[in-house]
């Protein structure tokens, strides 16, 4: 390894190590470091004992070790000798190629700065660390066997202190000493975490034999997978017993100061979004991987993807994210396709066991026709098999608790879907011999129709009553979706359609708490349908996408401030609602105009700028703000 110079020229300052002292330094650092290799700890522990190794007790000399951050592409400061860096141990990071250290990182090459180091092309200065007080900086790098980067160690000589000549490739000898930490720590982490893997499966298979729940097997095997291929995020969407498409999610636990919080948060956000998707039943199993691929591009460095498939059924996918640059294997595909298979048994284990007996019921009935499987006579025969009249009228209802709480009111359990069930049971206005549907996120009710005009208007204001009930009681808003009345099982898919997309259209509603039909929520189907056509681009749409990476780059809330300001149209209100200055406000309102390119407190612009909020908001899933008095959608609408 050669080092490269960059500031020479250091006559007049005296030698910080002459020979003598230089053989004595260098046995003392060697003995150190044997001492240090030889004992136990971790590795933030021991490199922290090499940096004090390297500086032998000299007042002159400070050293830092840096590990290497591969999913970041950092360098994090993980060993210092008393200086004011000490204080940012494990926080302070430099990115690769920046400054003396980062640079020596990026070209595995030594670099030495003897004197002047703010001069120096690539000194970059970092406040609080008291660059100041030293007159000259070498790093080299900490390499493996392979060339790949693990670290480096930077030295620092004080003002008025210079380097000895053979100090640099000293510190190199030592950097390859110390590199064998690194692949014994590597060695260890492997071993901890085939065992630990081995133990999970071990615990899967277990749970597969005694018949656990499908859905806490499967939630394991997903975060089985995710800590198997060392993923950032791992996802299974498959078809559970009860004939409902779910996701299961898992995340790495990072803490808000990691570097990469934000970036798995956000793609959290953005597969929880498809999620509801898939909660409203809106799209399946099917859609919603094309939905998660259009979701995450851009924001993942790396995706592996699995089939959950039993024999020739296919249930599902399971899929696995990494945020930084670092691509999975064929053997991390390997390793997520078993995870996938383990899925996959469980979820056939639960529909062979607690579905045979439902295969032939409501909630495959409704799977099956909203999929377009069934048809004339089949049709017929299957809504026969499970009670219903096939010459009687019905009236689709669909009930949900919405995902997220009423402002204001306090929160409970929501209730799950059997206790949506019997609350409808327990209305008058719900006959008796209703079929029901219940699934993981949502129940269908198939309500007899009795003929008379009133009978919706009825039915609506009982459903009415159970939503006020429950926001009083609960705290959670219920959303219900109610179809027309049909006379014939051929108008059986389109009514269910109907109530469904009701429902979800008004569950994404400021007040998702009501009866909604589609004459109800006919404008916001319409901005749903507008939100899906990606190629309606025009200098507004432009405007709010601005906005929204702005918000999320910088962690603001432009687009909220946006939303409530149009939505009020009065700074002075608008201030109130949020809580802020009006100045604040008005900072935040300029600061919005200039990413539009026009003013936003324009009337002019105020309502097409909505309107390309509104399709954003409704593209994202669910309206941005929550307001305290809102604009209902329809009569049918529970007042506040």
């Amino acid at each position: 390894m050669t080092a490269q110079f960059g500031r020479t020229g250091c006559s007049g300052l005296r030698l910080a190590m002459i020979e003598n002292a230089t053989a004595q330094v260098e046995l003392r650092v060697l003995r150190d470091i044997a001492r240090v290799l030889a004992g136990a700890g971790d590795l933030a522990t021991i490199l922290q004992a090499v940096a004090e190794a390297i500086a032998a007790g000299r007042d002159n000399r400070d050293v830092y070790v840096y590990t290497y951050d591969q999913d970041a592409n950092e360098l994090v400061l993980t060993g210092a000798t008393e200086s004011p860096a000490a204080r940012q141990v494990g926080t302070l990071r430099v990115a690769y190629g920046d400054g003396v250290t980062g640079w020596v990182a990026a070209s595995r090459q030594s670099y030495l700065v003897a004197e002047e180091p703010a001069g120096d092309p690539h000194f970059l200065a970092y406040p609080g660390i008291g660059e100041e007080r030293y007159g000259a900086i070498f790093s080299v790098p900490i390499v493996s066997r392979h060339d790949d980067l693990l670290g480096c160690v930077t030295v620092w000589a004080t003002n008025g202190h210079r380097f000895d000549p053979a100090e640099v490739p000293f510190v190199e000898r030592v950097a390859a000493l110390v590199a064998g930490v690194f692949e014994t720590e590597r060695l260890a982490n492997v071993a901890e975490m085939q065992t630990r893997i081995a133990s999970g499966t071990a615990e899967l298979a277990s749970m597969l034999a005694s018949g656990t729940a499908a859905s806490s097997a499967v939630e394991f095997a997903v975060d089985l997978a995710r800590v198997a291929v060392n993923a950032d995020l791992a996802v299974v969407v498959a078809t559970d017993e009860t004939g409902s498409d779910r996701m299961f999610l898992k995340a790495a636990s990072v803490g808000a100061g990691h570097p990469m919080h934000s970036s798995i948060d956000s793609v959290r956000r953005e597969l929880l979004a498809v999620e509801q998707e898939i909660r409203t039943a809106r799209v399946n199993w099917r859609a919603a991987m094309e939905a998660m691929a259009h979701a995450v591009d851009g924001r993942v460095g790396a995706v592996v993807t699995a089939p959950v498939r039993a024999g020739a059924t296919e249930l599902g996918f399971m899929v696995c994210y990494r945020i930084g640059p670092a691509r999975f294997t064929t053997v991390d595909a390997t390793t997520l396709a078993s995870f996938a298979n383990h899925a996959a048994v469980a979820l056939k284990l639960a529909l062979s066991s607690d579905g045979s007996s439902e295969r032939g019921g409501v909630n495959w009935f409704l799977r099956d026709l909203s999929s377009g499987h069934l048809g004339g006579d089949q049709l017929r025969r299957r809504a026969v098999a499970v009670g219903l009249d096939a010459a009687g009228g019905y009236v689709f209802v669909v009930g949900s608790a919405a995902t997220r709480p009423l402002p204001g009111v306090p929160v409970a359990a929501a209730p799950a879907g059997p206790s949506l069930r019997d609350l409808l049971a327990s209305s008058p206005a719900v006959p008796g011999s209703t079929h029901y549907a219940t699934t993981a996120h949502q129940t269908v009710a198939i309500v007899p129709w009795s003929g008379s005009e009133g009978f919706v208007d009825d039915l609506r204001l009982a459903l009415l009553s159970l939503c006020s009930r429950v926001r009083t009681s609960a705290g959670v808003p219920l959303t219900f979706g109610i179809s027309r009345p049909v006379k014939a099982v051929d108008e059986f898919a389109g009514a269910l359609a109907e109530a469904r997309e009701a429902m979800a259209i008004g569950a994404t509603l400021d007040n998702p708490s009501g009866v909604f039909t589609l004459d109800d929520v006919g404008q916001h189907l319409l901005l749903s349908r507008v939100s899906s056509v990606a190629s309606v681009r025009d200098r507004y749409t432009t405007a709010i996408a601005r906005i929204a990476e702005y918000d999320r780059v910088k962690g603001t809330e432009l687009l909220e401030t946006v939303s409530v300001f149009l939505h009020f149209r009065s700074q002075s209100a608008s201030a109130r609602e949020l809580f802020v200055h009006r100045n604040t406000l008005t900072q935040r309102l300029a600061r919005a105009s200039r990413l539009c390119g026009f003013d936003v407190s324009e009337s002019a612009e105020w309502f097409p700028l909505q309107l390309a909020l509104k399709v954003h908001q409704t593209r994202r899933g669910a309206e941005a703000a929550e307001r305290s008095e809102v604009a209902l959608p329809g009569p049918a609408a529970e007042a506040r």
